[in-house]
């Protein structure tokens, strides 16, 4: 989506940012895919902030990403799980590290912070494009 789709659609960007979780990986490739996705959101110009937040074993944690928003005076965030389907980390993991981070040592800097939290991709047609590519590479590979 554009910026100008965005806007289409209601949306404001002003003073919103938002956080892409991942998972977090030993394998440095992991951690290089979730900051591209962020590279790439960054690029549409929809939002005044975007980070990437890791839940274990890369860094910046949620808290870290979270605090450096509301130090930068950030108003409304919202967290998107980069994760397919929901499961015990979307339903349990990252709202309670949500919840920490909130009611943690930084409790004043996010007094006035909305944060809205986002559902997991899910099931969605542009995803099935994407596993038929997938696919035929591998078909036209062998």
């Amino acid at each position: 989506m554009s910026k100008e789709e965005y806007r289409a659609v209601g949306k404001s960007e002003e003073d919103m940012a938002v956080v892409l979780i991942g998972h977090g990986s030993k394998l440095p490739y992991g951690k290089g895919v979730m900051e591209e996705f962020g590279r790439r959101v960054e690029m549409r110009g929809i939002f005044k902030g975007v980070r990437v937040a890791f839940m274990q074993l890369n860094s910046p944690s949620i808290e870290e990403a979270l605090r450096e928003l509301a130090e930068e005076g950030i108003k409304n965030i919202v967290v998107q799980p980069v994760f397919l389907a929901d499961g015990t980390h979307t339903t349990e993991d990252i709202p309670e590290k949500l919840k920490e981070a909130f009611e943690g040592v930084w409790a004043e800097i996010g007094k006035d912070v909305k944060l809205t939290y986002a559902k997991p991709i899910g099931v969605d047609e542009r995803i099935v494009d994407i596993l038929l590519d997938r696919v035929k590479e591998a078909m036209e590979g062998e």
